[in-house]
């Protein structure tokens, strides 16, 4: 039988240990005159990046008034707890699942003044394409999407369905901002999978130049094998 621990305790350990971790990190950002741009142009900004790349996110972008869409099943809401310890909101749902109403409230949250942070290839996948979510988003919003990725020079990849990256302790971390994206005006669908598949281009072209230039080759590159 399965035992699941109380959330709230979990939620807890988490927070504490991404703090306890992220404080031993060494950590770079780049391409944050992409961000200022994004940002003179439409104030505050989509963050677009891959779910399996989110451990490092939760720490370098904590305490930042960030908006985080978290899905309702058992793994997507204890991270949202753990999120919420960490300074971020959660918001319940999916761009796929409940799409709407989720939808709905990420536009309230973007109107009001807040940046929104998207794992544009969750919940549950294919690691590595892009949802329509962030590009459906931007296009009714106004907003600059950002694709945002991170690389670490030593960790642990889960054999998971996201490769889910677990940088080790006293890590150098890399933490990139691509190319803002926007999509005021692109009412053509032919135009918005246009952006689309260059936004997803972009994004896995970032992650797999930084895990080459900490280091890594072949499999341990992004996508990882099978994308």
């Amino acid at each position: 039988m399965k035992i699941r621990i109380n959330k709230n305790i979990l939620s807890l350990l988490g927070a504490f240990m991404i703090r306890l971790l992220g404080l031993t990190w060494r950590i770079e950002y780049r391409g944050l005159e992409n961000l200022r741009r994004a940002r003179r142009e439409s104030g505050n900004v989509i963050y677009s990046f891959w779910h399996g790349r989110l451990l490092v996110l939760s720490y370098t972008h904590r305490a930042k008034d960030i908006q985080v869409l978290a899905s309702e099943h058992y793994d997507g809401d204890l991270m949202g707890r753990i999120i919420d310890r960490l300074g971020f909101g959660h918001l319940k749902g999916s761009t796929s699942s409940g799409g709407h109403r989720a939808m709905r409230e990420l536009k309230s949250v973007l109107e009001g003044g807040l940046d929104v942070g998207l794992a544009v290839d969750g919940p549950r996948g294919p690691r590595g394409v892009l949802q329509q979510g962030a590009v459906e988003l931007g296009r009714l919003t106004g907003r600059m999407i950002i694709p945002l990725t991170n690389s670490a020079s030593s960790r642990k990849l889960f054999d998971s369905w996201d490769c889910f990256q677990v940088p080790l302790p006293f890590s150098r971390i890399v933490v990139e901002y691509g190319e803002p994206v926007g999509l005021e005006g692109r009412e053509d669908k032919a135009q918005r999978e246009k952006v689309k598949r260059a936004l997803q281009r972009n994004l896995n072209e970032l992650t797999a130049s930084l895990d080459r230039n900490l280091g890594f080759s072949g499999s341990k590159v992004w996508p990882h094998e099978d994308n």
